[in-house]
């Protein structure tokens, strides 16, 4: 019997145990950042989140600490969605994993609407304005290269002509974004129908010419 193995049980429990409190506080942060700003109290939050203000502070030092930790972990979870609706469109035809890359951000996108939200219209007091700029810049260039992923895939195909294929995946994150601001204007989730418009859309004028 491993002497070890008694001690390390309980240690492997707190630390799941402190994830699982650590994710609790993420989502009721979202929650709290979404309904009443960036401005959101600890307290409310560790309301939220069902544990005593003092926890909260044993997970994170300060509000700013929370928010960072809340954007590292949404950006994380998009990439990872988009990841995995690239690998598994792989082999299909163009169109649907065109499809299936759209649909991924609109996912994400109504997974977290409230807090996205607050990211295209406010500006976040709880960061530094050059870092956040700095932050929102990494992201946009992750998501345009896996855009770019898709559009190569597309261009090899036959589905995309080749010309110019290197503003399409700028143009089609672009039209994504634009796409979510209309929806928040709206007040209304992004309909299957609209994706497909999109799809039709950005195959007319990227798609490969007779």
């Amino acid at each position: 019997m491993n002497p070890h193995s008694a001690s390390e049980k309980p240690v492997r429990l707190r630390e799941r145990l402190r994830e699982a409190t650590g994710e609790a506080i993420l989502d009721a942060a979202e929650r709290a950042f979404a309904e009443e700003g960036a401005r959101a109290r600890m307290e409310s939050i560790a309301t939220r989140a069902g544990i005593a203000v003092g926890t909260l502070y044993n997970h994170f030092a300060d509000r700013d600490a929370l928010w960072e930790a809340l954007r590292s972990s949404r950006r994380a979870a998009l990439l990872a969605r988009l990841d995995a609706a690239l690998d598994a469109s792989r082999g299909g035809p163009f169109p649907d994993s065109l499809r299936a890359f759209l649909g991924a951000l609109e996912a994400h996108w109504a997974e977290h609407r409230g807090y996205l939200s607050l990211l295209v219209h406010a500006e976040p007091t709880v960061a530094r304005a050059g870092d956040r700029a700095r932050r929102d810049r990494t992201l946009a260039e992750e998501m345009v290269a896996r855009a770019a992923r898709l559009v190569r895939r597309g261009v090899a195909e036959g589905a995309l002509r080749e010309e110019g294929h290197e503003l399409f995946p700028v143009l089609l994150v672009g039209m994504v974004r634009a796409l979510m601001v209309r929806e928040i204007a709206r007040g209304q989730p992004c309909s299957g129908a609209t994706l497909d418009q999109a799809v039709e859309f950005f195959l007319a004028g990227a798609g490969r010419r007779p």
